[in-house]
């Protein structure tokens, strides 16, 4: 029976020409965008547009967490999701980066690296959201606990900046006739991080731009990496659309390295 099974599902995996590199790397390229979109839903079920103020007493803050308690709790899994779905975006921009004539190696590995480093700095805040309605600590643990989650979450952006940065990188040194990423996304992959600056003192910062409810550390670079992803976005969905449809096999070569002692 379970031959029989597996028969039935071979042939309708052949039939449905679902599991193709093409259609694969579109979801890989989809789940960016839902890992972006899912943060902006936690931003909205948390009642953090705008986002609370380092300056809120004690009292305030335990008051607004439990006033949107059901949010609070709904935010948790959209968290984790979007660090998870981040993963697959940074695995197909590191297989294009590899497509790039006689790139140094080191360069789509480290891009992906420091994508996966990256959505810890997201999945392990929302162990913190999820901690603060998990029951009431009083206003005092719960400020604390607080502080934890919006902390953890902005200080860790050297990962994103070493990500962009390799990505930057390998566009300007890529000098084809056809580069895979323009040099237009380069440069976008290399001002972008110098926003992230701006997270640097949030943990010294209680008011002003610099505080991480601040123009700059929330507004500026939520927006400025709003714009970094929708570039590379466009790049790679301008390739992926210019694959074959058959079976998914690439006609560009991709290159392929052997480890030399």
């Amino acid at each position: 029976m379970l031959d029989s099974l597996e028969a039935l599902l071979h042939r309708l995996c052949i039939r449905s020409q679902l599991f193709t590199r093409k259609k694969w790397q579109y979801f890989c390229l989809l789940s960016g965008q839902l890992s972006f979109l899912c943060a902006f839903m936690v931003l909205v079920a948390a009642g953090f547009l705008p986002p609370m103020k380092p300056t809120w007493s004690a009292e305030r803050v335990h008051e607004h967490y439990f006033s949107h308690k059901e949010g609070i709790r709904a935010s948790v899994p959209l968290l984790l999701l979007s660090g998870g779905l981040y993963l697959p975006f940074a695995a197909v921009l590191s297989k294009h980066l590899r497509q790039i004539p006689g790139i140094d190696p080191i360069l789509p590995d480290l891009q992906l690296a420091a994508g996966a480093a990256g959505i810890f700095s997201i999945m392990v805040p929302a162990s913190f959201l999820g901690l603060i309605t998990f029951r009431d600590y009083g206003p005092e643990l719960t400020l604390l606990i607080s502080d934890q989650f919006w902390l953890n979450f902005f200080l860790p952006w050297p990962t994103f900046l070493i990500q962009a940065w390799t990505v930057s990188w390998a566009a300007f040194a890529d000098t084809s006739e056809n580069p895979v990423f323009s040099k237009t996304v380069g440069l976008i992959n290399f001002v972008v991080p110098f926003f992230y600056l701006s997270l640097t003192g949030v943990h010294v910062q209680h008011d002003g731009p610099y505080a991480w409810s601040g123009a700059l550390t929330f507004w500026v670079a939520a927006v400025a990496f709003g714009v970094q992803i929708g570039a590379d976005t466009n790049c790679l969905f301008k390739r992926i659309r210019a694959m074959p449809d058959d079976d998914g096999i690439e006609q560009v070569q991709e290159v392929h390295y052997i480890a030399t002692p």
